[in-house]
């Protein structure tokens, strides 16, 4: 199933809090697309925001690997998961019931 995942400061904190951390986050966020877990991945500078999408087998195993990175586990972050699934809208082009009167 993929994920996306949205991660912004936690509430009080600012960069100089984040700042010491970004070499092993870097890295563990590294290790997980070497792992194929991680698929994509970007940054807004403002408001700041990563976002991540993973490719895993279900909800449990995307938070252990969001338990992995240092920054959630340092509570720097805060963490936002939406499931993605197929766009089904693509269904009222063909399912005639859908369309209404012509």
């Amino acid at each position: 199933m993929k994920y996306l995942v949205l991660l912004t400061p936690a509430a009080g904190k600012k960069v100089e809090d984040i700042a010491p951390h970004m070499v092993p986050e870097i890295k563990a966020v590294w290790e997980s697309y070497n792992n194929g877990v991680l698929r994509e991945f970007y940054f807004s500078a403002s408001p700041p925001v990563v976002t991540l999408i993973y490719e895993v087998a279900d909800e449990a195993t995307l938070h252990s690997e969001l338990d992995r990175l240092p920054m959630i586990q340092e509570h720097l972050l805060d963490r936002q998961v939406v499931a993605l699934g197929p766009f089904v809208q693509f269904q009222a082009l063909f399912d005639k019931s859908l369309l209404g009167p012509a």
